[in-house]
């Protein structure tokens, strides 16, 4: 049944791209009317390729078997008359063009047909201008039939494009949403696209964005091209902010001058990008430092403050010991230790953090609360820094696997300045 299906889509498809064979299924009991009129529509087009047949029962067969672009019917016939087979093509597939031609003539049977459907209805006449016209009708149904194809199969690749990408993408009428794809969904934190159609695009727009944002919306729509990259803040509904670009592109959608946007979540290259400027200043502020306390100080504090992990402290070694410096309120407080006794904090030669020190090498201990040699089990995961043989900086989150590539990345380059901060002051 799928290869079934899918051939018949294929066949479709490729007929809806070309304008050349037009197959169509001629019925009727009288088989010399019948011959006669297939001669005089393969006449008037030379695309014509006409099947006769004398029966309802022959024709659903030809339908079922045969990809027919348009179905002619006469409405008196023994057994099935016209009605009865439009009902029955249309329940086999309700997209092929239905023409109704009779000799019989009545607003009865004109009313019946248009109620049950019928594509078009057309009386048979002794004139030769009715081969014209009815030509002409079998042509326009036939060119309606294959326009729609032709959109359904562009807007099914459309969406399976769009549904694909990373990004999210949404469609919208001036400031209304007729369209978004499941990422569009994720990003705004939503249960489903319904959810966000023919809402105010601008609702997730944070306030202060919202002049430009509406600006640059009203650009796309008046289809006065690629509007170019903008950022923004974006809301979601549980009011977490995103920082994302988007773009917009005029389209037409169902008919409507519409914009498609794209979007593009940039958080987490905008929080490095903001981490790594605010790292550079804190370096310069690292190298003017006028004490050791000065400099462990700032180096927690850029820590906390910049890299969002405010549990931190820097160790200086002394007599074979390392000794609490300076550390963040934070850590202090987790480890139930108050301000005034950090200093008599003291890690001796069987903690993680002495042999991390003597090793001389950066490591991330994701099991540091369950460990025989952890001091404390108030943190999950401790980055531990050795500052040469100047101490130790550590810093500790109580999230498992807390750290990953770019934080270390990060917490090495503050470690690198703390080094060269306190060998400034020890050559001084």
């Amino acid at each position: 049944m799928g290869d079934e299906v899918g051939g018949a889509t294929d066949r479709r498809s490729q007929r809806a791209r070309s304008d050349e064979a037009v197959r169509v299924l001629l019925v009727d009991d009288e088989p010399d009317i019948a011959d006669v009129t297939s001669l005089h529509l393969e006449k008037r087009r030379d695309r014509f390729d006409v099947t006769v047949v004398e029966s309802g029962a022959e024709a659903l067969e030809t339908v079922a078997e045969d990809d027919m672009d348009c179905v002619v019917s006469d409405y008196e016939m023994p057994g099935m008359d016209g009605l009865a087979l439009l009902r029955s093509v249309q329940d086999a597939d309700p997209t092929i063009p239905f023409i109704l031609y009779t000799g019989r003539g009545s607003e009865e049977i004109a009313s019946d047909a248009i109620s049950a459907g019928v594509t078009d209805y057309l009386q048979k006449r002794t004139t030769s201008e009715q081969y014209d016209v009815l030509a002409n009708r079998i042509d326009n149904a036939v060119a309606r039939r294959r326009s729609e194809q032709a959109r359904e199969e562009t807007e099914l690749r459309y969406r399976t494009l769009v549904e694909a990408s990373p990004h999210a993408i949404l469609v919208h009428y001036g400031e209304d949403v007729v369209y978004a794809n499941q990422r569009t969904v994720e990003l705004l934190g939503v249960d489903a696209p319904t959810d966000i159609y023919r809402a105010d695009a601008l609702i997730y727009v944070h306030p202060d964005d919202r002049e430009r944002v509406g600006a640059r919306m009203a650009e796309a729509v008046s289809g006065q091209g690629d509007t170019g990259w903008l950022s923004w803040r974006l809301v979601r509904r549980d009011g977490e902010q995103r920082r994302v670009e988007s773009r917009g592109t005029p389209v037409v959608y169902d008919g409507n001058p519409a914009a498609q946007v794209v979007i593009r979540d940039v958080t987490d290259q905008y929080r490095r990008e903001r981490r790594l400027e605010a790292l550079n200043e804190a370096t310069r502020d690292l190298l003017t430092a006028d004490s050791r306390t000065a400099v462990a100080r700032t180096a927690v504090g850029v820590v906390s403050d910049v890299l969002d992990e405010p549990l931190a402290a820097v160790f200086d070694y002394v007599d074979g010991e390392l000794r609490t410096l300076v550390a963040t309120e934070a850590a202090t407080d987790r480890v139930a230790i108050s301000r005034e006794a950090t200093q008599s904090v003291r890690l001796g030669p069987e903690t993680v953090e002495m042999a991390a020190f003597r090793e001389g090498n950066p490591r991330v201990v994701d099991d540091y609360a369950t460990r025989d040699d952890s001091p404390t089990d108030a943190f999950e995961t401790v980055f531990l820094f050795p500052l040469g043989d100047h101490g130790l900086l550590s810093v500790a989150s109580v999230e498992p696997d807390a750290f990953d590539g770019s934080d270390r990345d990060l917490l090495e380059i503050v470690g690198q300045s703390v080094v060269a901060a306190f060998d400034r002051l020890t050559e001084a």
